[in-house]
């Protein structure tokens, strides 16, 4: 399947979810050339990548020592975490619904986990994935991006991106056991993928590191003609492309790594690494970081709210050598590495995504981390959240107020009661 071309039109878009509210303004990527823009999340309709109120973090707070737990929850090997998935081989994207989503590359499947604080129960659902392993992934929970499978006709739930090229989609209605393949473009190689609200509709967001270029799909998956400018970081140096890419307060993030031309593959190496803002146009705004402890950087994430002296940070996570930088998303500043009670780096070898939790899965305060252990040829899933008894930022003076709170996202969805 050949990926149809249309024209966007010239107008600016503005980022937009309907009925949500802005989000603290230090919790969201300042953008002061960016058309209005109200909310977004990375999936459609609220669900995927959430974005979280935090606390102030412009000087109102003193810095304390900021210590980090991880707890391996899942993983394909016996006895390497609580919980054992053949399954879990090379995740990579997470996507939040009711339940948490996991894209494993390694067995071309997604399977389902639920579970609070420090646990994981593997649900029933297991999806298999046509055209390709699985990479990055979204939650969707509207009424376009309509599939066709073997059961029937219905909007997609959960979508998926292939370094075959292709753009998968799943809906019980449609399938319960299989994804179908919803637009193919020959020679890409996606390698994440993003869900943009916008004024003007719902797009998918692929980065393609063989094109060195971002493929943005409308909610009838049909590939969008853009500007040559559009999604392109002009100060890029050569032999980098975008590896994935997140919506994050009011800004489309990309995160590029440098690609050896030989064979396709990311470069690891400290400094190989760049994250750039950009608006729901496409145009380019600025540099939020280069270089320096970047190093194959692929997960993008705001922090929620409870995750200790970091809510609200930007965090990157390396796939090259398993760190998670944090970042101050309104000036780019460097905030330092997550780290361990001993005060060393925590390194998820292999590091893939980064998930905020909910109170039913994971913990409010937490991060799910998905990983390709081994080389790749095991999996990993975990948690990260404040250590107990770790300091927490002591507010000097009074926050600045916040709007008001995001509604909780809503998960029904016209497949009927499945729980997703």
């Amino acid at each position: 399947m050949r990926a149809r071309i249309v024209t966007l039109c010239a107008a600016p878009l503005a980022l937009a979810l309907a009925g949500a509210a802005p989000a603290h303004p230090a919790s969201s990527l300042h953008a002061s050339h960016a058309p209005q823009a109200p909310h977004a999340s990375r999936s459609g309709q609220g669900s995927g990548h959430q974005v979280h109120t935090a606390a102030n973090r412009s000087g109102s707070t003193a810095r304390t020592p900021a210590r980090f737990a991880r707890v391996d929850l899942v993983s394909d090997v016996a006895g390497r975490a609580a919980l054992t998935d053949p399954e879990l081989v090379n995740p990579w994207g997470l996507a939040m619904g009711a339940t948490l989503w996991v894209s494993n590359a390694g067995t071309g499947t997604a399977t389902v986990y639920t579970g609070g604080a420090g646990t994981a129960r593997k649900a029933p659902t297991t999806v298999a994935i046509p055209g390709g392993t699985p990479t990055g992934q979204v939650a969707y929970t509207g009424d376009a991006f309509t599939i066709k499978g073997k059961a029937g006709t219905a909007p997609a739930s959960f979508i998926f991106s292939s370094p075959s090229g292709a753009i998968t989609a799943w809906s019980a209605k449609a399938d319960p056991r299989s994804a179908v393949i919803a637009a193919f473009t020959r020679g890409a190689d996606y390698k994440g993928l993003a869900l943009m609200n916008t004024d003007r509709g719902t797009f998918l967001l692929a980065p393609s590191f063989s094109h060195g270029a971002l493929h943005v799909f409308d909610d009838d998956f049909r590939r969008v003609r853009l500007s040559r400018r559009a999604f392109r970081d002009p100060f890029l140096p050569a032999h980098y492309s975008p590896f994935n890419v997140e919506i994050a307060g009011t800004s489309v993030v990309v995160a590029y790594a440098k690609r050896d031309p030989a064979t396709g593959r990311p470069v690891a190496g400290r400094g190989n690494g760049f994250v750039s803002q950009f608006t729901a146009s496409g145009r380019f705004v600025r540099r939020l970081a280069s270089r320096g402890p970047l190093n194959a950087p692929w997960a993008l994430t705001l922090a929620p709210a409870g995750f200790g002296a970091y809510a609200g940070a930007l965090l990157v996570g390396n796939f090259g050598d398993g760190w998670i930088n944090a970042y101050n998303p309104r000036t780019g500043r460097y905030l330092g590495p997550l780290r361990g009670a001993d005060g060393r780096a925590i390194a998820v070898e292999g590091l893939w995504d980064l998930e905020p939790g909910t109170a039913a899965n994971g913990g409010a305060d937490a991060v799910w981390f998905s990983a390709g252990i081994s080389g790749a040829r095991h999996g990993l899933l975990g948690l990260i959240r404040p250590a107990a008894g770790a300091a927490s930022p002591r507010p000097t003076s009074r926050p600045a107020p916040t709007t008001s709170a995001r509604p909780a996202p809503s998960h029904s969805h016209p497949s009927g009661g499945y729980g997703y």
